[in-house]
């Protein structure tokens, strides 16, 4: 494939996302829920990501990067560590690519993204924290795409669905030193430490680790990672200087609860599920078979959701009774205050999300508290 192929087809995704991205992030800040809208948008650069990808390795940009590799190994290299590097590199190299494809798009949505949230963030600085963000995600995708890639290719194909659940059967072992990877962190001060513990102590939560998020200095962030007795908890700069012990902890108990009830188990496990029947029907089945499962997947997907939204639900309960009902419903009040963010309503959109809506959980929680 020739260079002019390559530098085209970049050029060509950069321009007509870009003034696409502008517009739409301007058409956000004229609706009646901008926040909501852009967070849309934000979601959909997932998809593009996927599309910039595509064509990269259409324009053979993953084969440059494997010749030059090839090129530049010295013929005693036994052929085997050669052609593992290559493609180690074509596909870093691609994945980079529809990195840096993406980010240019999420460039032009970060002025609404500022205005809409009247905070002060320059784009430069935007572009910098999702471009490590995005370079580390390039180097795990390409370590864990590798490997999988050829036995997908291979001969091995019916060892693939095996394979897939070693991966995922470690994936809550390795999330809380992925988020230390992934995010900017640091130990927390002896202040801080006391202050966190005496909130995981109300909110009934025991952790096994405290880091704060360096850089989340806009948002409110409270992860838990980590298996029952080897609790992460990971929470924003913004959370510790910008909410008071009750509502932090609210929130934290409210986050304690969904983890309580299972909601990252009920969000992600049915679709690590799927995967795994889908390419071990893809290697052991039919084409029928494969699409009765997709249907079948696709017909099963909204009771999944209906219960991950259940489960929310019974999370907001555990901190109600934790805290009380009125100050987690204060405290998600706040929480979208402090934000800017919109606070958004049921609808009939509400059975595809894992999460019923904001203003829904809190009428449930102030009518709880009558």
């Amino acid at each position: 494939m020739s260079l002019a192929l390559q530098i085209g087809t970049a050029l060509g995704f950069v321009l007509v996302t870009l003034p696409v991205y502008w517009v739409a992030a301007r058409v956000s800040l004229r609706t009646s829920a901008p926040t909501i809208w852009l967070r849309r948008l934000l979601i959909t650069l997932i998809p593009a990501g996927a599309l910039a990808y595509l064509l990269s390795r259409f324009a053979g940009t993953g084969e440059v990067a494997q010749q030059a590799v090839t090129i530049l190994f010295p013929a005693a290299i036994p052929t085997a560590v050669t052609a593992t590097v290559g493609d180690v590199a074509a596909q870093f190299t691609l994945f980079l690519s529809a990195a840096c494809m993406t980010l240019a798009a999420y460039a032009v949505t970060v002025p609404a993204i500022r205005e809409t949230r009247e905070i002060d963030l320059s784009t430069w600085t935007a572009i910098r924290r999702v471009g490590r963000f995005a370079l580390v995600l390039t180097g795990f995708l390409t370590i864990l795409f590798v490997p999988f890639e050829r036995i997908v290719m291979g001969e091995n194909l019916g060892f693939t669905p095996v394979t897939l659940i070693l991966v995922i059967f470690a994936f809550p072992f390795v999330t809380p030193a992925l988020l230390r990877v992934f995010r900017s962190v640091r130990e927390p001060t002896h202040e801080e430490r006391d202050r966190l513990k005496s909130l995981c102590e109300r909110a009934g939560l025991d952790v096994d680790g405290v880091w704060i998020l360096t850089d989340a200095d806009e948002t409110l962030e409270i992860h838990l990672r980590g298996l029952p007795g080897r609790r992460h908890l990971y929470i924003s700069v913004f959370g510790l200087e910008r909410f008071d012990d009750e509502a932090l902890g609210a929130v934290l108990a409210a986050n304690v609860g969904g983890i309580a009830h299972h909601y990252r188990a009920i969000k992600l496990y049915p679709l690590f599920g799927f995967l795994i029947v889908g390419i071990a029907t893809f290697a052991w089945g039919s084409a029928l078979w494969y699409a009765i499962m997709i249907g079948s997947a696709l017909i099963g997907w909204l009771p999944v959701l209906w219960a991950a939204r259940q489960a929310v639900r019974r999370g907001d309960d555990y901190a109600a009774d934790q805290v009380g009902a009125a100050t987690v419903a204060d405290a998600f009040e706040r929480m979208a205050t402090e934000q800017n963010v919109d606070i958004p309503s049921g609808g009939v959109g509400t059975i595809f999300k894992s999460r019923p809506p904001l203003q829904d959980r809190i009428d449930r929680l102030r009518e709880r508290n009558k």
